[in-house]
């Protein structure tokens, strides 16, 4: 690989823009749209220097698969949690919160399926933390 290979390496992984890291790494402003996108998908050595640097970068970072999951986990268990809300009443921290972490774990996991088109939807109700339930509603 060349300096400006190199050089459009670097660039390309700080702004994610292929057309600017090419005009960064010294080809001309006029065909770096053309350069970019070669680099990108004809360039094995590019390619393969960019997919290395992506896993250095994670390696460092610690953003392993493993460690994302036990983050999300985490941000699941903890919005769950009841605590007494403002009204005096209990409810869950966030269950937003930690139904969008739960969907990320089974996304990460291959748990996740779209519906089937022209499946019926099934409605699920829960019940509100404190609020009486009865038959009648």
């Amino acid at each position: 690989m060349n300096k400006k290979q190199e050089s459009f390496v670097s660039e390309y992984l700080m702004s994610g823009n292929a057309t600017d890291a090419a005009i960064k790494a010294g080809y001309s402003k006029r065909s770096a749209y053309n350069q970019g996108h070669r680099l990108l998908m004809n360039n094995d050595e590019v390619s393969k220097a960019i997919v290395e640097k992506i896993g250095e970068f994670k390696e460092l970072s610690g953003a392993t698969a493993e460690n994302k999951r036990e983050l999300l986990w985490r941000i699941a268990q903890f919005n769950q949690q009841v605590v007494i809300g403002s009204d005096g009443q209990p409810a869950m921290r966030n269950p937003r919160a930690s139904t969008s972490a739960i969907a990320e774990l089974n996304k990460m996991d291959g748990d996740y399926r779209k519906p089937e088109e022209g499946s019926k939807n099934e409605i699920l109700f829960i019940q509100q933390f404190g609020e009486e339930f009865s038959e009648d509603d």
